[in-house]
């Protein structure tokens, strides 16, 4: 079987461009029927049964033939090889033929192509030869255009036309073709060039977009480094130093144990979101599983934070790290928010759910009005429900019980981790 390929993207023309081409053919097919011999004998005295219906069947054909243009693209191959045929039974002309190979030349190329374009040739100089041997000049187009003018006055006198005029409409009407096409083609591999370089003109802009962000994140992340790292090392050595010089105190042992943990714990997540700003698509940060939401409330205890816990999460080495890490980080921002806006008030927290219902988040304290944490604690909230849309979960807040009780509720789909 012969091979083709496709040129260009396979847009198609407007359907009024192919009615413009469709209206002229189909006229011109009227012409090939009424100059041709069936048409001839259709005009002289008394025609018969037979070539009245062959000659209404010819005109009906001419003027519905050319609506298959509409499909030109769909069945190229089918409609041009039709069209190169009924002109040798039927005098439609050939016109159809070259509009349908202009097509084909035009999206495909290939050695189906060059097999399709010889066959259409050849019945296309079969039809002209057989027009140009017709008589009298009345059933011939060729002949009542290109005839010796002397006998134009007598349509059924026989006249005769020169070799180099038959082969000169014959080589003209399948250039012409020929030509279109390939000046369609030309068109449509020319409209993909420029498709091809806005795309990487487009890739060329993002690729210097990233490039400028990635250095404006190293910026960033040598700023954060600098600044942040200095003070909480500083932290950490005199956290250190508090809890070596606490004597028997207890209380003040502690303190200064856990604020040494905990800048210890900050000093590891600012190295994780350095890490983030600098390979923002390299590996993941750790895995925080849901097992280490204790230790969140453990170290509120240990900041003073009276919290009266409900944890109960079923299977929770089945959760996605990325669900582990959201449930962890709004967990720790919902107490954070409660010390800073509600200090020394109770917090109920309740974390519940599994594979079977999601994870339900919810803590409530005592309302304290007019109490303000530092500037911008709002943006607190702003990133549970930011954690909480993108796993497609989502947040609600508001005081509750005629406004004497601050309650945060985030619902979240389980996602199941993927195994291997």
């Amino acid at each position: 079987m012969l091979e083709y390929e496709l040129v260009g993207d396979g847009a198609r023309p407007p359907w009024w461009r192919t009615l413009l081409f469709a209206v002229p053919i189909g006229l011109l097919g009227i012409v090939s029927v009424v100059f041709s011999p069936l048409g001839s004998a259709m005009s002289g005295k008394d025609p018969d049964g037979a070539t009245v219906l062959g000659a209404m069947f010819a005109l009906l054909l001419a003027v519905a033939a050319p609506a298959a243009l509409f499909w030109r693209h769909r069945y190229p191959f089918v409609l041009t090889i039709a069209a190169a045929v009924v002109p040798l039974v039927v005098p439609i002309g050939n016109l159809l033929a070259f509009a349908f190979l202009a097509a084909l030349i035009g999206r495909r190329r290939g050695p189906a192509v060059w097999a399709t374009t010889a066959l259409v040739a050849a019945t296309s100089t079969w039809v002209v030869v057989a027009d140009a041997l017709a008589q009298p000049r009345q059933a011939s187009v060729i002949k009542t255009i290109l005839g010796p003018t002397g006998d134009a006055s007598d349509p059924l006198a026989h006249v005769n036309v020169s070799a180099w005029a038959v082969a000169t409409v014959a080589v003209l009407g399948l250039g012409l073709a020929i030509g279109t096409g390939f000046l369609v083609r030309l068109r449509r591999q020319n409209m993909q060039a420029v498709g091809e370089v806005e795309v990487e003109r487009e890739a060329s802009g993002r690729l210097g977009d990233e490039a400028a962000r990635r250095q404006e994140r190293e910026r960033i992340a040598r700023e954060v480094h600098d600044a942040m790292g200095h003070r909480l090392s500083l932290l950490n050595l005199h956290a250190g130093a508090l809890e070596l010089n606490a004597g028997d105190d207890p209380r003040l042992q502690q303190s200064a144990s856990l604020v040494r943990q905990s800048a210890g714990e900050a000093m590891d997540d600012l190295r994780g979101l350095l890490h983030v700003l600098r390979e923002p698509l390299g590996e993941d940060p750790p895995v925080i599983p849901l097992s280490r939401l204790t230790e969140v409330v453990r170290d509120s205890f240990g900041a003073g934070q009276v919290v009266s816990s409900s944890i109960f999460v079923s299977e929770p080495d089945r959760a996605d790290p990325q669900l582990s890490r959201a449930v962890y980080r709004i967990v720790q921002e919902v107490l954070t928010n409660a010390r800073k806006h509600a200090p020394g008030q109770p917090v109920e927290l309740v974390v519940d759910g599994g594979p079977a219902s999601g994870i339900l988040i919810e803590a409530r304290n005592r309302y304290v009005g007019g109490a303000a944490g530092p500037p911008g604690t709002a943006r607190g909230l702003k990133g549970i429900a930011e954690r909480a849309e993108l796993l497609g979960g989502h947040l609600r807040y508001g005081l509750d019980q005629d406004g004497t009780v601050f309650r945060v509720r985030v619902e979240l789909p389980w996602r199941e981790a993927v195994s291997g």
